[in-house]
């Protein structure tokens, strides 16, 4: 029966400790920039363009979920409305 302790055994593993070797001296060390960083104007107005375009496309595609939305209502409820036509149908059938 297993104890009640909380501490089951556990086989003992022996972890192989890998050197960090290959890792070469300064490889994790970013300099600090010099000067300043120029960002050309061009940049910025395709980068404005893209985002322009984006919030373009996600309104129109906000409007078309809207109307899709409204038209699956709509068959929804065309759907329950056939739905009770054809029980009714099939009952005045079962009374022939």
């Amino acid at each position: 029966m297993p104890s009640s302790s909380g501490n089951p055994r556990r086989p003992v593993r022996d972890f192989v400790q890998i050197p960090l070797d290959f890792v070469q001296e300064n490889q994790y060390i970013n300099p600090p920039l010099q000067g300043v960083v120029r960002v050309s104007a061009d940049l910025f107005e395709k980068l404005d363009n893209k985002i322009s375009d984006l919030v373009a496309r996600h309104s129109a595609l906000k409007q078309e979920h809207q109307l899709l939305a409204e038209e699956h209502k709509r068959l929804l409820q065309e759907r329950e409305a056939l739905k009770g036509r054809i029980d009714a149908i099939l009952s005045r059938l079962e009374g022939v």
